[in-house]
């Protein structure tokens, strides 16, 4: 097997995994960690990588709570200081971490775009759904319960594209469910009218 291409990680995986399993390592696999400079050495370049990304997370997560008492990009970026980053890789991580939180915000926010977009999405999705319920029971006669989780899909999709906001947003689940809800006693209440 070829283990050149594999990074760090799981190479040291693929050999605790073969030691675990066998109590021996393949030929190929042990010749590469030679060539990395051995098992140890790749178990400490292993643990920096961690550290580092524990790090990263330690910034999110502190550009969050920050970001929740004063949303000031500048003044989150001087409360934030780290010995293991590098002033580059700070700034990169702190701004990656606003954007994150920023887009968040933007998403879970209820606002005129996503009351209306909700309300017509719920209509148009309705149809929708209800059309199709009403064709499955016309040509099957029976109410087939396994095309609401399609018809849940199809209203959260028209929702989301008319608010632009995902399933984050309360607004948007909610109108996602009751779109569905709609669309089945829609397609019944038309079953019926066309029954008589």
């Amino acid at each position: 097997m070829n283990y050149k291409k594999y990074p760090d990680a799981d190479l040291l995986e693929s050999y605790t995994t073969s030691i675990d399993y066998s109590d021996k390592a393949n030929k190929d696999l042990c010749a590469e960690i030679d060539k990395r400079g051995g098992i140890e050495q790749l178990r400490s370049r292993v643990r920096e990588q961690n550290i580092v990304l524990d790090e990263m997370k330690r910034i999110h997560k502190l550009a969050f709570s920050l970001y929740k008492t004063d949303p000031n990009p500048g003044k989150i970026k001087t409360s934030i200081t780290s010995d293991l980053l590098s002033s580059d890789q700070l700034h990169k991580t702190i701004d990656i971490a606003i954007s994150n939180i920023e887009k968040n915000v933007k998403d879970t926010s209820i606002n005129s775009r996503t009351i209306i977009g909700g309300i017509i999405g719920i209509a148009i999705s309705s149809l929708i759904g209800a059309a199709v319920w009403l064709y499955s029971i016309i040509q099957t006669g029976r109410m087939y319960y396994i095309l609401t989780p399609g018809i849940l899909i199809v209203s959260y999709v028209i929702i989301r594209l008319l608010t632009g906001q995902s399933s984050n947003n309360a607004l948007v689940f909610i109108a996602t469910f009751v779109a569905a809800f709609i669309a089945i006693i829609l397609g019944l209440w038309f079953y019926s009218l066309l029954t008589k």
